[in-house]
């Protein structure tokens, strides 16, 4: 199962590059149109387990939820993430995540995005032990209209508990069609700030953004998550899970 999910990932990225090289860079020719100065999401989703975005890891093996609202301007941005584990609230996946960003557009192709915010676990309260300031730097490459590329860096416990200090990189590989979504991912959580490490690969395969009324969507996909390599088998198990999720969007 683990080689099979491997061998797709690495079709998939194949694939993609050798698409992104054919297709003709058109986009600046295109006619520019006005668009609106703030954007809102609100997305809800269901799961059959919980799997750590931002992370790459697993945070449940239980049904799961979160809800998720991001308001978008040109330069900057709001973004809360609320997830729910239904049947035992002392797993990781029980927590909220809040943080601001600005955008910094080097270039037509390049952004970088500095992000600062909280990383709330929420087993027993609001704010349990453990909760503290999180910083995440996203830089995207856009590709063409329909892929890109991103890396991401985040670090954890910065101020209240320096002592559980954590770094995470993760490198994700984007394609968004009119409905189809796929997106590879690979993970690396470094032991330079603690003893702990370990790496992990996705795939997400989503068909979304199906319009059942004005600003109202729905979606339904599959991910993937591959641990291939971990230095601590019980905060992170080495093993493959598959999750299934359904969602709805509101979206302006």
């Amino acid at each position: 199962m683990k080689t099979l999910i491997i061998s797709i990932q690495l079709m998939v990225l194949l694939s993609v590059f050798c698409t992104a090289a054919q297709l003709d860079s058109v986009d600046s020719a295109k006619k520019t149109i006005m668009e609106p100065r703030s954007h809102w999401r609100l997305t809800a989703r269901l799961h059959n387990q919980g799997i750590f975005n931002f992370g790459g890891r697993v945070g449940s093996n239980n049904p799961t939820g979160d809800v998720n609202f991001t308001y978008d301007r040109k330069k900057w941005g709001f973004l809360f993430f609320k997830g729910h584990d239904f049947y035992d609230h002392n797993t990781f996946y029980n927590f909220a995540l809040l943080t601001v960003y600005k955008n910094f557009k080097l270039s037509e192709k390049v952004t970088i995005t500095p992000s600062i915010g909280s990383f709330l676990e929420q087993a027993n309260s609001i704010a349990d032990r453990g909760s503290d300031i999180v910083s995440i730097l996203t830089t995207t490459v856009r590709l063409n209209q329909n892929f890109s590329v991103e890396y991401m860096s985040l670090f954890g416990n910065l101020v209240i508990e320096p002592a559980e200090r954590d770094w995470v990189n993760r490198v994700r590989l984007l394609y968004f069609g009119k409905h189809l979504d796929v997106i590879t991912s690979f993970w690396h959580n470094n032991s330079v700030f603690d003893h702990s490490s370990y790496w992990s690969t996705g795939l997400n395969v989503a068909y979304s953004r199906i319009k059942v009324a004005d600003h109202f969507y729905l979606s339904t996909g599959v991910t993937s998550l591959v641990m291939l390599q971990t230095s601590d088998e019980t905060a992170n198990p080495k093993k493959n899970v598959l999750m299934l999720t359904v969602g709805m969007q509101w979206a302006r």
